[in-house]
């Protein structure tokens, strides 16, 4: 993996469709660092059995988490948002008000793992 975040955001897409498929090159979860804080962005739910259901009745297939262990619980992670499509996860502005399309593309991330 390389330091900086994907060079375009045709090769994310194409590595997080919702369908976990590493023979394929599709991947289920991605950690990494933006700004020195760590996150992951997740296809499905992390810690809950079924689905999201989100306001408007669809269903949640990415989520977006932030790195923050709570002993109380045992998680990892916080949950930031859930969408039901890429193009939503893409124009969220969850972390540090930034639309996650250019987090993810920017120079400030650094990939640290795909699951």
């Amino acid at each position: 993996m390389r330091k900086n975040g994907y060079t375009s955001l045709e090769e994310f897409k194409a590595q997080y469709i919702g369908v976990w498929e590493p023979s394929e090159g599709r991947w289920l979860g991605l950690d990494f660092s933006y700004n020195g804080v760590e996150y992951r962005f997740n296809t499905g739910s992390m810690y809950e059995p079924e689905d999201t259901l989100l306001p408007d009745g669809r269903t949640a297939v990415y989520g977006l988490y932030r790195k923050k262990p709570d002993i109380r619980t045992g998680r990892e992670y916080v949950l930031l948002a859930e969408f039901a499509t890429m193009d939503e996860a893409l124009k969220s502005v969850c972390i540090e008000g930034i639309p996650f399309a250019k987090v993810i593309t920017s120079d400030n991330v650094e990939l640290l793992g795909q699951d």
